[in-house]
């Protein structure tokens, strides 16, 4: 099979080094360590067509991702690939009835979360094969302990696996048994594509370590994305509030927030009217978001793996990175970190002011349902509303409804005509996002 084509229809020209060294493996059981942002998705995905192609009749695949987040990205680059291959997506959250009428369609490809997809298993869903081709993305947190006993469940709703790729930017000490039984060859390259990343401890000096956080990010007067993690949900919570008070306005998410609100706040991150998400270690893995300036550590992870997929979230695609640790005197920096180089800084002692992105977003009730396309949003605002291409961000469109990034001062000229619209002669109503 032709690579090249698939890489064409995503916009790229050719395959990396680590891609081309995954096709060129040739046993169906492998595993793929790589570091975040090194081109895993699509390696696995055009080896997996690699595979089916050879096959004389279609099977079905079944690809594992421990969030939803990684699930719709997934996805995503299937739909971008323009494979031809039915593919449905599910995921807690989701509308269950929904994804049953899609599986009776018999898709060759399915997407999902462990607890989802079981969930139908065990409901008997019609249009679910003994699926015979299985990918565990993010495996070594796909098969931790609260997802290993659903793992092994689901296995044993398997055909014989014709193929079984697990893929992952961290390496775990061992496999369970009824995975360890394939004979996997393992292709490495966590150590041969090290980050450009550098790592500063900021200290807190006189001051608790909330202050540190917010005067040294009053400091970067040009902040790309910034990623702050914490450990727990309920400090992520209460730092981004604080922030918010010291008149840093960002965007939160973790995993005790609902679907609506997590889309939301990625919405506004991704398309640039907030620069700084507030987060858990839900957003380590998994979020499409390939140029994120600066990542800030307020409290450790427990482990050298999590440190790794926090960082890897900046230095992708062979640019460089920044880590922020945010410590108070007497708190010690990890002892994973011991051999790293780190160049101590101090945080001011006063709060600077914060410079805003300039755009926000915007929350339009028309989505693909209403036959409703990027291009037409784009043209409403274009033609009917004056706009510039300039003065428009992103335009993200989903089934029910779509998001647009604008510039705040184009809107603040515009928003009183905003009433009582049409697009494409369907009637819509747009109001800024929540």
């Amino acid at each position: 099979m032709q690579v090249i084509p698939y890489f064409e229809n995503v916009g790229l020209s050719r395959p990396t080094e680590i891609q081309e060294a995954y096709f060129e493996q040739k046993s169906p059981y492998t595993i793929l360590l790589a570091n975040t942002g090194s081109g895993k998705t699509l390696a696995y995905l055009i080896k997996l067509l690699q595979i089916l192609d050879q096959e004389k009749t279609p099977e079905q695949v079944l690809v594992l991702c421990p969030t939803r987040e990684l699930a719709q990205q997934v996805a995503k680059v299937i739909t971008a690939l323009r494979t031809g291959r039915k593919t449905v997506l599910c995921y807690g959250g989701h509308s269950s009835k929904n994804e049953a009428d899609q599986l009776s369609q018999h898709p060759q490809i399915v997407v999902a979360t462990p607890g989802r997809i079981l969930d139908h298993f065990q409901r008997g869903t019609e249009g679910l094969k003994a699926f015979t081709h299985l990918i565990v993305d993010e495996y070594d947190k796909t098969l931790e302990m609260g997802f290993l006993k659903e793992i092994q469940e689901i296995h044993s709703f398997a055909g014989p696996l014709a193929s079984v790729q697990l893929i992952s930017a961290t390496k775990i000490d061992a496999l369970p048994a009824f995975i360890n039984s394939f004979q996997f060859e393992t292709l490495d390259f966590l150590d041969e594509e090290k980050p450009d990343i550098t790592f500063y401890s900021v200290e807190a000096v006189g001051h608790d370590k909330l202050f540190a956080l917010v005067s040294h990010l009053s400091t970067i007067q040009k902040a790309g994305p910034t990623l702050i993690f914490c450990t727990h949900r309920e400090a992520a919570d209460r730092i981004s509030q604080h922030l918010k008070e010291y008149g840093k306005s960002n965007v939160l998410f973790h995993g005790g927030m609902d679907q609506a609100e997590r889309e939301r706040a990625l919405v506004k991150f991704k398309n640039g009217s907030e620069n700084l998400l507030v987060c858990t270690d839900l957003a380590a893995r998994g979020l499409d978001i390939p140029d994120i300036d600066a990542v800030f550590h307020y409290q450790f992870p427990h482990t050298l793996q999590d440190f790794t997929h926090r960082n890897g979230r900046t230095a992708r695609m062979q640019k460089d990175g920044k880590v922020f640790l945010i410590h108070s005197a007497e708190e010690p920096l990890p002892e994973y970190t011991q051999k790293l180089k780190i160049t101590s800084l101090k945080a001011p002692e006063i709060i600077g002011n914060f410079k805003d992105t300039g755009w926000m977003t915007l929350y339009l009730t028309v989505g693909r349902k209403d036959k409703i396309r990027k291009m037409d949003i784009a043209g409403f605002f274009l033609k009917e509303m004056g706009c510039s291409s300039e003065e428009i961000g992103i335009i993200d469109v989903l089934d029910a409804y779509s998001y647009m990034a604008i510039q705040e001062k184009k809107y603040r000229k515009i928003k009183e005509s905003l009433h009582k619209k049409k697009i494409k002669k369907v009637s819509v109503r747009i109001s800024v996002c929540r």
